[in-house]
């Protein structure tokens, strides 16, 4: 959601070299980006800039680059501490003019001084290997080639439950499959084997589980090769958006307002349950929230329907 930054940048300062500070994790998504001249990342985040030398590091080689000015797409002041240090005097942070009724992707583009009106697609950019490997997973099963990504992860707190507050059961997305015709692909991360291979068994044909297998360019490359997503709220879906990939994400506390998936509306189905304890996220009831019922109340069946729909106007 902040590659619309860098299309609006590149448009008003055509000759400029813009350069990208990400966490090591999402420096894949973007050091394809065209646009793009360096790419940095920041792999411990969270370690105090006087005792990381990784920052400081940092800091020293953005003050190398003498840069005129700097958009600041986090709100922590850490992240604002690192560009100070390397000495940008120009610093457009998105706690300036940030409106929660406002989508991400429009406060990113206000922090970077433009209106966010009619804004620029995401992009997600892949290698030919990303490709090729997608390919020799999928091009040969039978289509429709439908993903479902489940997501769990790992725990995040002491006592959270094992199917986290965004998440749908096991039992939910085997009926889902059952459900849906064609090739089942299960994606994921290397916290999501052992419950994609729960999910696979006894299902027939049986499904093709890449849960731990990808890069994440690599589920990219996957997820642009599928005639359907089917997530959770998660990055993935995100990808799909960008990609226009036909993606059904079931939405639960989070706030549809800010995060939902942006793309061709024609191919984007939102599922939600509306109870009054959503969304819940920046509250302290998520802290204390046990069981999500906001997921609890979506069914396979409706799940179905809405993927049904999406493949009745392909």
């Amino acid at each position: 959601m902040a590659t619309p930054v860098i299309t609006a940048l590149r448009r008003r300062y055509p000759q400029a070299e813009i350069d990208f500070l990400c966490s090591a994790v999402a420096r894949p998504l973007l050091e394809l980006h065209p646009s793009l001249s360096r790419v940095f990342d920041l792999k411990l985040r969270n370690v105090p800039y006087l005792v990381s030398a990784e920052k400081r590091r940092l800091a020293a080689e953005l003050r190398e680059r003498n840069y005129a000015s700097a958009v600041l797409l986090e709100s922590a002041p850490a992240y604002r501490e690192i560009l100070e240090r390397s000495g940008l005097r120009e610093i457009r942070s998105i706690t300036e003019n940030f409106d929660p009724k406002l989508h991400s992707i429009v406060n990113n583009l206000r922090a970077a001084g433009e209106t966010g009106e009619n804004p620029p697609p995401m992009e997600l950019h892949l290698a030919a290997a990303d490709e090729a490997r997608a390919a020799a997973w999928l091009d040969s099963l039978p289509r429709p080639v439908i993903g479902l990504h489940a997501g769990w992860g790992p725990a995040r707190r002491k006592g959270q439950r094992e199917d986290r507050l965004k998440s749908w059961s096991v039992e939910n997305f085997r009926k889902l499959a059952g459900l849906l015709k064609g090739s089942r692909v299960l994606t994921g991360g290397p916290d999501d084997v052992a419950a994609a291979k729960r999910l696979a068994k006894g299902l027939s044909p049986a499904p093709l589980i890449l849960a731990g297998k990808t890069s994440v360019r690599e589920l990219a490359a996957v997820i642009s090769r599928l005639d359907l997503l089917v997530s959770v709220d998660s990055g993935p879906a995100h990808m799909a958006a960008a990609l226009g990939t036909p993606l059904v994400v079931l939405w639960g506390p989070a706030i549809l307002e800010q995060v939902r998936p942006m793309g061709d509306p024609a191919k984007i189905r939102i599922v939600r349950e509306p109870v009054p304890c959503a969304p819940c996220y920046g509250t302290a009831l998520m802290k204390t929230c046990r069981r999500n019922v906001c997921m609890e109340g979506i069914t396979p069946e409706r799940v179905a329907a809405e993927a049904a729909a999406l493949f009745n106007r392909q």
